[in-house]
């Protein structure tokens, strides 16, 4: 098997150097919330250093630093690291994380383990020339992922320590960074507690960011803020040390645990979690979900979202029925089948008692080039023209979809009317009927969506029976190329979904550039839309 070895890009590794103005452009706080206790003894230090990724880097090279400097106050460190993940084709290729890089450059012992199973901590030789064995006494765990079972912390004179990009015991988990963006938080910060013998994060807190904490930039991104408070937890780490503040007796500066049934943060908000980013929290909810939340999770959880959509069941076969009034017009049985089969095939309200093969099955599609849309300036409302300025022109879209999926939609001139809606606004089209196609560049698209929730169904059998089955939710989507023609080049295959915005009754626009169907190559979201749309116009 081939060994990819990875490198630590000259950007990262240079402001490693922990200078203090790394971070002067976003906060003047200082590393830690409380004046320096008293000093302590300190016996010189030797570290087990246990980490993975590039937040554990900043820490690992401010410890090699002070090592060099003050070998009286670190005299070792050892480097305990996961296996490297299989990659690439075949799996055929070993990834190394960065912290092993890290290690290997600074030329410093490396244990790679995934387990503390059958292992003790190495003991090392008080010089060339031999002498009394000397242990680890001190373990330092920075975004390591596994949990240090209590047997290693005993064996470790001063216990373990930890760096936490977050003001504990909020956001305790493993995906502080992205829980702050998520929850709209204001501020952050970051924590250097003890590792807890029973679980993750409820260690003593023995250095904080003091209150408020770091401001957290606007649209700020999950690197950004990395890139802020690494530096950050790396000097508190150092300086705790450098203050004996893990020799015993500890002083906590906060305290860090979490009354049962959660409890009150200061300023009214709850305790939070941080779980582990996972696939459900980029899925994209037509039904609940603001523009700008969507927006925020394409943001912080990779750059794109997800969704089930419906796609249009194949028109039914047999005679077109004619219109009412017309020459030939009757009411056949074939004329109601007809009819019946495109009430089923386009069922305009909810709950309905569909069948999953009469609507078909869903497809996963994934939404890229995501962000939020604001209103384009009216010069650009190119032709949105008569129905009012761009402006209105959302609204009543939003209207629209409000009314699908909440109410009933508008099936005659005055109820459009009463909904600020005219002939025109409404005229959509089945885009799988042959006899009557959309026009060769439509407006808008409506789809069906797959929701992650269910819903009571009430269901009659042959027997005439009633029964309750729990359904998936179904939701209409309504996407836009109005106020995108006449922008970027980038925005010419580009929709904009029509979604509910952060004020009451204010739509909002989540522009999506590329959409990628299950098992296809991404394509821009307007060429697709002649395959997952049902209506167009």
């Amino acid at each position: 098997m081939l060994l990819q070895r990875f490198t630590v890009p000259s950007g990262i590794r240079s402001s490693l150097s922990l200078k203090a103005s790394s971070a002067s452009a976003f906060t003047r706080c200082s590393p830690y919330s409380t004046q320096p206790p008293e000093p302590k003894a300190k016996v010189p230090l030797r570290i087990l250093f246990c980490g993975s990724d590039l937040f554990s880097c900043y820490s690992l090279k401010a410890l090699h630093a002070e090592h060099k400097a003050n070998p009286g106050l670190i005299k070792s460190i050892d480097v305990m690291v996961r296996p490297g993940k299989a990659m690439g084709r075949g799996y055929k290729e070993i990834r190394q994380v960065p912290i092993q890089s890290l290690a290997e450059e600074l030329s410093l012992p490396i244990h790679i383990r995934d387990t503390f199973t059958g292992w003790s901590l190495p003991q090392r030789t008080a010089g060339p020339d031999g002498g009394e064995p000397e242990p680890i006494n001190l373990i330092v765990a920075v975004s390591f992922g596994l949990f240090v079972p209590p047997r290693i912390l005993n064996q470790a004179k001063y216990g373990g320590l930890n760096v936490h990009p977050s003001l504990l015991p909020n956001l305790r988990g493993p995906a502080p960074l992205h829980h702050a963006l998520l929850s709209r938080l204001s501020y952050t910060g970051v924590s250097v507690q003890t590792l807890s013998p029973q679980t993750f994060d409820a260690g003593t807190v023995i250095a904080q960011t003091p209150l408020p904490g770091v401001p957290i930039p606007q649209n700020c991104t999950v690197q950004q803020l990395h890139d802020l408070l690494a530096p950050l937890g790396a000097e508190m780490l150092v300086s705790a040390l450098r203050e004996g503040r893990h020799v015993p007796p500890l002083s906590a500066v906060v305290d860090n645990r979490i009354p049962e049934g959660g409890g009150d943060l200061k300023d009214g908000r709850k305790y939070a979690h941080a779980p582990k980013i996972t696939k459900s929290d980029q899925r994209v909810s037509f039904l609940g979900h603001s523009s700008s939340e969507a927006a925020l999770r394409a943001r912080v959880c990779g750059g794109s979202l997800w969704t089930n959509v419906y796609p249009p069941v194949p028109a039914p076969k047999g005679p077109r029925p004619p219109k009412a009034g017309s020459e030939g017009s009757t009411t056949s049985e074939s004329q109601d089948t007809v009819l019946g089969q495109l009430e089923l095939q386009l069922p305009l309200t909810y709950p309905h008692p569909l069948e999953e093969s009469t609507k078909g099955f869903p497809k996963r599609i994934i939404l890229e080039e995501v962000s939020e849309l604001f209103s384009p300036p009216p010069e650009i409302s190119g032709d949105a023209g008569d129905a009012g300025g761009l402006e209105q022109q959302y609204q009543a879209y939003q209207r629209i979809v409000q009314a699908m999926n909440f109410g009933t939609v508008p099936s005659t001139t005055g109820n459009e009317q009463q909904l600020g809606l005219d002939d025109a606004a409404f005229s959509f089209q089945p885009t799988n009927n042959s006899e009557s196609s959309p026009p060769e560049n439509p407006r808008y698209w409506l789809l069906r969506f797959g929701e992650d929730e269910y819903v009571d169904i009430e269901t009659t059998g042959a027997n005439g029976e009633k029964a309750t089955e729990r359904k998936p939710r179904v939701s209409w989507g309504l996407c836009t190329r109005l106020g995108l023609d006449g922008r970027k080049e980038e925005d010419k295959g580009a929709v904009a979904f029509v979604m509910k915005g952060e004020e009451d009754g204010r739509f909002g626009l989540l522009r999506v550039g590329k959409i990628k169907v299950e098992g296809k190559a991404a394509k821009p979201a307007r060429e697709v839309m002649k395959d997952l749309a049902v209506r167009a116009g």
